[in-house]
């Protein structure tokens, strides 16, 4: 029964997750465009953050509790150190990586070539590399620590005092 609601859990954070990342994607890849590479990761994410929050407590955890200020805290914290180390992953890759593109192109038979869609492989594979680790850190202190109902916490505390 855990098991199936774990999957549950997993599958529900996973579709948030993907929609959130489109944003974070999106944003990111745009403002890169005019605004340093670490303030347009910075502020795809915390849009991706606040769009998760949202939906995660509402459907993958079901969580009916009213939003207090301490649950935002512990969200917001989670969200930090998520977003440190998502920047410094990002930044970290981009710097390890060399400058390729990735490219769509047509060649017609006078052997014109046209781009159809380029963008450049290492900002797409830095994106990736800092959005799976920070997912896995997400998803354990949503669970864990930030959308814990009161009813876990009281039987783990009840546990605690009877060892």
């Amino acid at each position: 029964m855990a098991v199936r609601v774990l999957i549950k859990h997993i599958s529900k954070f996973f579709i948030i997750g993907v929609s959130a990342v489109m944003v974070d994607f999106i944003v990111y890849y745009l403002l890169s465009v005019f605004l340093p590479v670490d303030i347009s990761k910075s502020l795809g994410f915390l849009c991706g953050s606040t769009f998760t929050f949202y939906f995660n407590k509402k459907w993958t955890w079901r969580h009916k509790e009213k939003t207090d200020r301490n649950m935002l805290l512990r969200f917001a914290s989670i969200y930090a150190l998520s977003l440190l180390c998502n920047v410094s992953i990002n930044k970290f890759i981009l710097a390890t990586l060399p400058q390729y593109y990735f490219s769509a192109t047509l060649t017609d038979a006078q052997h014109v070539t046209t781009t159809l869609a380029a963008f450049k492989a290492n900002k797409f594979f830095a994106f990736f590399g800092a959005t799976v680790f920070s997912a896995v850190l997400n998803f354990a202190g949503q669970k864990f620590w930030v959308f814990r109902s009161k009813a876990e916490t009281e039987i783990i505390v009840t546990v605690e005092e009877r060892d």
